[in-house]
């Protein structure tokens, strides 16, 4: 076999052994991890040219608000504002925005690796939740396992890497795409939403 011919057919076996940009979640949460935030506008894009939306406005509590966002792919970049409410009167004692990117090839290995987690569960589509808390503030996945009903047996040696965490209320497991903090000042950004 020529050296052109054997290059053609290892260039064609690895191209057709790649694997393509999927969907990963229908669902998306939003939610916070110390107290009561207005979340928004904030949005996740993904490498599919799309994305989701997660500005729930009032949450308190993991995994906070819960809502249909379409089809969403791996996600690539986060941006948006978030407002921590004042506990004892009305009103924010601080105000937070972020634009950042996401290292999407990582969170795609996080994500296969969690679809690839359970002996038997399985789930088509997952939960991508943003989580916030002061400054700080996380993208998850999950499949939303939960001992207490499904059968969560993890395969052997499925997350050499050690991915896979437990949320944060321990209900499930996890993968964390996105951990960043986000700028904060104790008046509204100019032309955030929390302007006026």
């Amino acid at each position: 076999m020529n050296k052109v011919l054997l290059a053609l057919i290892t260039t064609f076996l690895l191209t057709a052994c790649e694997e393509k940009p999927f969907y990963v979640a229908n669902i998306g949460n939003g939610g916070s991890l110390d107290g009561p935030y207005i979340l928004g506008p904030i949005s996740v894009a993904d490498v599919l040219g799309g994305g989701g939306g997660f500005g729930y406005g009032a949450v308190n509590g993991y995994p906070g608000a819960s809502a249909d966002i379409g089809r969403m792919g791996v996600p690539k970049h986060i941006e948006g504002y978030w407002a921590k409410q004042n506990l004892n009167a009305r009103g924010y004692v601080a105000f937070y925005r972020i634009s950042a990117d996401i290292d999407s090839e990582l969170a795609e290995k996080k994500i296969r690796t969690l679809r690839n987690y359970y002996q038997e569960y399985k789930r088509d589509m997952g939960v991508m939740q943003v989580e916030v808390e002061e400054e700080r503030i996380r993208v998850f996945y999950t499949l939303k396992c939960f001992s207490r009903v499904n059968n969560c047996s993890v395969k052997e040696n499925a997350d050499p890497n050690g991915w896979v965490v437990y949320s944060p209320n321990k209900t499930t497991h996890v993968v964390v795409l996105f951990d960043g903090k986000g700028e904060m000042s104790l008046t509204p950004f100019p032309d955030s939403p929390y302007e006026n």
